[in-house]
C-alpha cells in the first residue's frame, strides 16, 4: 500500500478551504516565510511572516515572565477576524488568519488535525 504523501502547498491549499479561513502561512522563527496561500487569491505572506514572529515572540515572552510553560499556540480575535499561529516543532509556526464566518474552535481542531502533515511537508 502506497501512502500519499501531499505537498506543502497542497496541505495549506486544502486548510484554506475551510469555511471562514482566508489564508494558511507557515512561517520560520525569524519571521521568513516558507509557504503560503489565501482562498482569496491575494496574500501579504511577507507581512504575515513579520507581524506574526514579533507577535508571537512577545507572546513567548509574556508566557515565560508568567511562568507558564513553553509556547504552544497563539490566538488573537479582533472585531473583523482571529489570528492563530501554531508551533510545529521548535523552528517553525503555521498561521492561520480567518474571518469572523470562521467557527474557532473548528480552526483549532484543523490545525491541530493537520499539524503533522503540514510539518512533515516541510
Amino acid at each position: 500500500m502506497e501512502t500519499a504523501v501531499t505537498s506543502l502547498k497542497e496541505q495549506l491549499t486544502d486548510l484554506a478551504k475551510v469555511e471562514g479561513i482566508i489564508s494558511a502561512v507557515v512561517v520560520s522563527r525569524d519571521g521568513s516565510v516558507i509557504d503560503g496561500v489565501s482562498s482569496t487569491g491575494t496574500i501579504d505572506a511577507e507581512a504575515i511572516g513579520a507581524i506574526t514572529s514579533a507577535g508571537v515572540g512577545s507572546s513567548e515572552v509574556m508566557g515565560r515572565e508568567l511562568n507558564v510553560g513553553q509556547i504552544t499556540q497563539v490566538t488573537n480575535e479582533y472585531k473583523d477576524g482571529i489570528i492563530v499561529a501554531s508551533f510545529l516543532g521548535e523552528a517553525t509556526f503555521l498561521v492561520i488568519v480567518a474571518d469572523l464566518k470562521a467557527n474557532l474552535g473548528n480552526v483549532r481542531y484543523q490545525i491541530k488535525k493537520r499539524a503533522a502533515a503540514i510539518e512533515a511537508a516541510l
